[in-house]
């Protein structure tokens, strides 16, 4: 591979980040005008021990005494003995969790990128162009219903008749917990009272009259739309933090699956087939 293209790598791109991230940390913890410490040396920096009275104070709201800080900087002196002999030890290798957890800071680095991104207006109207129907405001609808006595033709027919006479529909069906008077909606919430395909069965019908017998999770009703509103795509302006979180996250899925593929490019993948690993 040339020189240029090394350059116009993705991986190569993704690397050059993280090193400039992990960079940007090293000089914020360590100084860097100091020599290079021992290998069997341990030393807590006075800025690390600040922070570490930092995260006594912001759990227990109250700066820590000298001894409690004596304690936390003993521990972190402890712990990094801990850390450098398992390693040593080869602790690390074959521990899922240890893997885990460098699994998530390399998922870190592939996705880092798409949190400095800033998309401007028109970066985010062409993303709702795109992508409509995740934006979308649901139909709502406003309804009366009456649900019907099981197995009673006649029964129904006589409520349908005395509905159509302005009665309280209230007054007439059976006993239900399901509200006679339903308000402006939206078609997700009709159909987690009522079931699913609920709100489909009342999508065309005639405002004002009454129509069915309709069927729900809970039985059959009759039912007067007295109010529609369609489904509308708002304007960005309305919109612009909800579009610019699912740009991001949209960015975000395809940075770590560009690292991926260029990670994934450097090695000789060997895999079972999973059928016969399945034994099928």
């Amino acid at each position: 591979m040339t020189l240029p293209k090394m350059l116009l790598s993705p991986l190569v791109h993704f690397f050059l980040l993280g090193a400039l991230i992990f960079g940007g940390y090293a000089l914020l913890e360590e100084d860097t005008a100091a020599p290079a410490p021992p290998p069997d040396a341990i030393t807590l920096t006075p800025e690390r021990a600040a922070r570490l009275a930092e995260q006594f104070a912001a759990t227990w709201n109250r700066p820590p005494t000298p001894q409690e800080l004596e304690g936390l900087m003993r521990s972190w002196v402890l712990e990094e003995a801990h850390v450098r002999e398992a390693l040593a030890l080869g602790l690390d290798r074959g521990d899922a969790v240890i893997r885990q957890r460098l699994n998530l800071k390399m998922r870190f680095l592939a996705e880092s990128g798409a949190a400095a991104l800033e998309p401007d207006d028109a970066t985010l109207q062409a993303y709702l162009d795109d992508h409509p129907d995740d934006f979308l405001r649901p139909a709502r609808l406003a309804f009366e219903q009456v649900q019907l006595p099981p197995g009673q033709a006649d029964e129904a027919r006589a409520i349908r008749a005395a509905l159509e006479r302005e009665a309280a529909p209230a007054t007439l069906g059976a006993a239900s917990l399901m509200p006679a008077m339903v308000p402006m909606t939206a078609a997700p919430a009709v159909d987690r009272v009522f079931g699913t395909g609920f709100h489909a069965a009342l999508a065309d019908v005639p405002l004002g009259r009454w129509h069915g017998p309709i069927d729900s999770a809970y039985g059959q009703h009759l039912v007067r739309v007295t109010d529609r509103a369609e489904a509308v795509l708002p304007p960005l302006a309305d919109i612009r933090d909800r579009v610019e979180a699912e740009w991001r996250a949209a960015q975000t899925k395809a940075m770590r699956e560009r690292f991926a593929e260029a990670l994934l490019e450097r090695y000789s993948v060997t895999t079972p087939d999973a059928a016969e690993v399945l034994g099928q």
